[in-house]
């Protein structure tokens, strides 16, 4: 979904970067060590991992919180990907083609040397995270580097509402069934669902 569409920026595909705070472990306050699905070590550097943090902004009061975060191996994220149903699939890869065509001209002309701006607004809308009550942001790493031929970036809360709907009652489950089996949110902190988006 989203990788092939971010693939047709301008990019060097040599390019690796150390992974930014952003997308350190908040729990462990360091680099993602392995996969939450299947264990495996990542930063042996042998395979591909995506890390999904989202946050919680207190406008007004200079605040955050990170509401969850992980990280997963391409091979376990691809297996959760073919178990969401072929209907959901379908409606989000079409939503994020014309979602991404109206931001065409601003993914190009990001600039790919200044990592922190590539995920400070939403790819989609062009919103600054500063002005988001809720966003998530998503990196592609391998090892300890960030894989800058697959850009960081950042999706809106808004943009993650108009998704959830999309969504099958199959998907909706598998993708709560996720959540329940490696999170334990607070109450009322997933509003209406938990929220996830994979490559």
């Amino acid at each position: 979904m989203v990788l092939l569409a971010l693939g047709k920026m301008k990019q060097d595909n040599s390019q690796y970067k150390e992974i930014p705070k952003a997308f350190h472990s908040f729990e462990n306050e360091g680099l993602f060590t392995h996969c939450i699905e299947c264990e495996r070590e990542l930063l042996k550097g042998d395979c591909d991992y995506v890390i999904e943090k989202a946050v919680r902004n207190y406008q007004g009061f200079k605040a955050e919180d990170v509401i969850f975060d992980y990280a997963i191996c391409i091979d376990c994220a691809i297996e959760i990907q073919k178990r969401m149903s072929k209907e959901s699939m379908q409606k989000i890869q079409e939503y994020m083609q014309v979602q991404l065509l109206k931001g065409q001209r601003e993914l190009q002309n990001r600039d790919l040397t200044d990592v922190d701006g590539l995920y400070s607004k939403c790819m989609f809308t062009d919103e600054d995270k500063s002005n988001c009550e809720e966003y998530q942001v998503f990196a592609f790493c391998r090892g300890d580097k960030l894989n800058l031929q697959m850009p960081p970036y950042m999706v809106s809360g808004p943009i993650l509402d108009e998704i959830s709907e999309l969504l099958s009652d199959e998907t909706r489950d598998e993708l709560n069934g996720f959540f329940n089996k490696h999170f334990s949110p607070a109450p009322g902190m997933f509003n209406p669902d938990p929220r996830l988006i994979l490559i």
